[in-house]
């Protein structure tokens, strides 16, 4: 099954062991895995353990429109620029499609 990840909350929120802890445990299953960070999940971005998640996902993507407006310009190599267009391009290929806001 592929399951797509929409983040658009701080990554310091109650989310970030949740979305580590699901990505693990799907992986472990077999499913594939893809996040997306969007709005202010881009801060995804800067926060130091989060190249965990690279770990147990098949793909990390963001929006760079957003990275741009918050002033991430350094971005790690384990995430891919992306748009949410690209994402809504995409959405079809997804069995499953959770959203943390």
């Amino acid at each position: 099954m592929k399951v797509l990840f929409v983040i658009t909350s701080v990554p310091f929120a109650k989310d970030w062991n949740t979305i580590n802890n699901l990505t693990r445990k799907l992986r472990e299953k077999g499913h594939e895995v893809h996040i997306f960070f969007s709005g202010n999940g881009v801060y995804y971005l800067i926060r130091p353990e989060a190249h965990l998640l690279s770990e147990h996902c098949t793909k990390i993507s963001f929006c760079s429109h957003s990275s741009h407006q918050r002033g991430i310009d350094t971005v790690p190599d384990w995430a891919e620029s992306s748009s949410t267009y690209n994402l809504s391009k995409s959405l079809s290929d997804y069995q499953r499609v959770i959203v943390f806001n």
